[in-house]
């Protein structure tokens, strides 16, 4: 009764210059809708920090989960920009790009089941998976994951690269954060045996096929789409030269040494690790280097013209990203990947 008076549950997106429109239920953003419907969009956070998912709003009213004004300038605000991980269509939508809308990846979702969860240093475990069927992804990418009682999905990237080309067994490195919800509850007990959900694959943090020589730039548990890439480099049969700088705390952080060893030993070119370590004792037998990660970005030839790729904590890619281009690094010889804990943003 009265169903006429009932609002849509769903509202059309209208994408101005393209042959194409997008219907997107009530209670999702833009860029959740984008995404489940293959449509590439670029974006770093999912959390309204990075500025990279803007859209140009030209019709239509949004609900904003976080104000756009956190991450975009005041002119791309002025003239209608906004962005889409946390734009709620509150109305149909007419919006346009700065960049041709094209299709990606089919997102689907997966039950998984946890494997194993080896402890890889004191705050990061490898997160292993088994999913009810096959999923194939781009080295790089991530996928969203769920734990039965907690709230939302947390994006985490995929830790190795599938030998074939697809598989149903998944790592991830998982951080704990104090006070998340999900890693506070995978953190507290065994979880062997346990159900997720899982949507995958997202993102477009991908190895570009040149002959540049491949600068990696990881921070944290942003080591896991770096290795990624390099194991996935290594099987192409790739001979350009490496330089990866790995960035953590302390000597107890590092990790993932026996595997960086392993690509070292096996690459078909020249392959050099930095670990640097910022919060290492004075008094520690440590000789290597020590800082931020982003200082030893000063002691490489850049005149090599590498291609970057950077992943980690925000305000780590964010000064890689701009000392890159003050040295002249060009902006498309950039790819990043922003890992940003819920509670920095909200």
């Amino acid at each position: 009764m009265f169903s006429f008076l009932k609002k849509p549950q769903r509202n059309k997106v209208i994408f101005a210059s393209e042959a194409r429109t997008l219907l997107v239920a009530r209670d999702k953003t833009l860029l959740e809708a984008m995404l489940t419907e293959g449509l590439a969009m670029p974006h770093d956070c999912k959390v309204g920090s990075c500025g990279t998912c803007k859209f140009k709003l030209l019709d239509g009213k949004i609900r904003e989960l976080s104000p756009s004004a956190l991450a975009l300038e005041r002119d791309e605000l002025l003239a209608g920009y906004r962005l889409a991980c946390q734009a709620i269509p509150r109305s149909d939508l007419t919006i346009a790009l700065d960049a041709p809308l094209t299709v990606q990846q089919t997102v689907d979702d997966y039950r998984a089941t946890i494997v194993s969860v080896p402890r890889l240093c004191p705050d990061i475990i490898n997160l292993t998976v088994e999913l009810d069927r096959p999923l194939s992804f781009v080295p790089g990418q991530y996928a969203d994951i769920g734990a039965p009682g907690v709230d939302g999905l947390r994006s985490y990237s995929f830790a190795f690269a599938p030998i074939a080309g697809s598989t149903r067994n998944l790592q991830f490195h998982v951080r704990h954060v104090p006070g998340g919800a999900f890693t506070d509850w995978l953190f507290a007990d065994d979880r062997v045996g346990a159900s997720l959900t899982l949507r995958a694959p997202y993102g477009a943090f991908h190895l570009k096929q040149s002959a540049a020589p491949i600068l990696c730039i990881a921070g944290g548990s942003g080591l896991a789409p770096i290795i990624s890439i390099l194991q996935e480099a290594l099987a192409l049969g790739a001979t350009r030269p490496v330089t990866l700088l790995y960035g953590a705390r302390t000597r107890t952080n590092l990790y993932c040494l026996d595997e960086i060893g392993r690509l070292k030993a096996t690459w078909r070119g020249p392959f050099d690790f930095i670990p640097v370590l910022s919060d290492e004792a004075a008094d520690s037998p440590w000789q290597g280097a020590r800082g931020p990660v982003t200082q030893q970005i000063a002691e490489l030839p850049i005149e090599m013209r590498y291609e970057a790729y950077l992943c980690g904590p925000p305000a780590m890619v964010d000064l890689a990203e701009a000392e890159l281009l003050e040295a002249g690094l060009a902006p498309d010889a950039i790819s990043a990947d922003r890992f940003v804990d819920r509670s920095d943003v909200r």
